[in-house]
């Protein structure tokens, strides 16, 4: 009842034509995310008009991986952030540059969860027509603080390395139709940037299909080898990613 009396007040004060007109004054994006490396982990994610070609962001991602972090509640890796969002050619393509915090144990390296333990300076970048589509993301986890771990005689010392990385991935793909997308995923995850292609993780290549279920609602499903040049018996042997994406706008 409650919605119904709020939309009869919004149309009686304004015209429908002019409604129609309006662009939405926000869009929001929920993910369920999961991978054969970082395991589950929620995205949300919501853009807030300014003008017509930029928008306020904000972003946070639920980390769930148990090994990320430890303590009372799990200690999880926590990620949050915001930034810009600028808008090309119609929206058609976008530039979103942001800046995430991050809190947890997986950069400090410590036996302890910490706050604002490192920064992730990111950027992504997204293409989409009537036929094509496309994203590159890249983003630098760079440490801020040291962990703490046991030291002798019952006492906690720094911890004497901390974790960063670079991750970046490009996709790109073809609309077969108004609910099928098919296109090919690479994604790169470096332990140590400074140290080049001999510090990777990983590196995955391969398809992926997008089913896109009705307005506002997707899911994508990428899976293919890690192209590292790796024994076989090490367990890296391939990759797959299934997200179910929800889009809407206010």
């Amino acid at each position: 009842m409650l919605f119904v009396c709020s939309y009869a007040v919004m149309t009686f004060t304004q015209p429908l034509a002019a409604q129609a007109q309006d662009p939405p004054k926000a869009t929001y994006r929920i993910a369920m995310n999961q991978d054969s490396f970082f395991g589950f982990y929620p995205t949300v994610y919501g853009a807030f008009r300014i003008n017509d070609k930029i928008d306020a962001t904000a972003y946070g991602i639920f980390w769930t991986t148990p090994s990320f972090g430890t303590g009372g509640g799990g200690g999880l890796w926590t990620e949050a952030g915001g930034g810009v969002n600028l808008k090309t050619f119609d929206g058609k393509w976008t530039f979103t540059p942001q800046l995430g915090i991050l809190n947890g144990r997986l950069l400090s390296n410590g036996s302890f969860p910490m706050a604002f333990e490192g920064i992730v300076p990111n950027i992504t970048s997204n293409v989409n027509t009537d036929r094509f589509e496309g994203e590159f993301y890249m983003g630098r986890y760079t440490s801020l603080r040291s962990g703490r771990v046991s030291g002798p005689n019952n006492t906690l010392v720094p911890a004497g390395v901390q974790n960063n990385f670079l991750h970046w991935w490009i996709n790109g793909g073809v609309k077969a139709s108004k609910n099928f997308s098919i296109g090919v995923h690479y994604e790169s995850l470096g332990s140590n940037p400074s140290a080049g292609p001999s510090s990777s993780v990983y590196r995955w290549l391969g398809p992926y299909v997008q089913a896109n279920m009705s307005d506002g609602f997707s899911l994508r499903f990428s899976a293919g080898p890690d192209i590292l040049d790796r024994a076989p018996t090490d367990g890296t042997g391939s990759f797959y990613k299934l997200s179910a994406i929800y889009t809407f706008s206010k």
